[in-house]
């Protein structure tokens, strides 16, 4: 079952890297929870969707790289770097041309081929002191 899991953890990345939200979509449980949502986000799945458009529509070369899986049971976790360039308006940011690349850890309990629960940690802080939101 782990292993099953890992490939619709890997599905969700790449649907993600080939920005097609209906494919990530429909990877995500109705009853989807996230543990840590993005504030000012909606919860559960609208909330997931919604930051992920963002991202992709802020970000057009978006794109994740695993550099590790860990899978056990419903719980597969994934150590990545996430990069892109701000092309677009992100968190009311206008498009800044400037490249972020940041290390990302997310846990995901898939059930039934579904993601039904996140957890994840990313570096927000580098990222916002990348495209320069905040100073360095």
């Amino acid at each position: 079952m782990s292993e099953q899991n890992r490939l619709v953890f890997e599905k969700m990345m790449a649907a993600l890297n080939e920005k097609d939200i209906n494919a990530m979509e429909a990877l995500i449980d109705d009853d989807f929870v996230d543990n840590d949502a993005m504030p000012g986000m909606p919860p559960g799945k609208a909330g997931m969707v919604g930051m992920m458009q963002m991202f992709v529509s802020a970000f057009s070369d978006l794109h994740i790289v695993v550099d590790q899986y860990i899978s056990e049971g419903d719980l597969v976790a994934a150590i990545m770097t996430t990069s892109g360039t701000q092309s677009g308006e992100f968190m009311s940011m206008p498009p800044s041309g400037k490249k972020f690349s940041i290390r990302e850890i997310h846990v995901a309990k898939i059930v039934n081929g579904k993601v039904i629960e996140h957890w994840g940690l990313g570096n927000d802080m580098s990222m916002m002191q990348q495209l320069g939101a905040i100073p360095e």
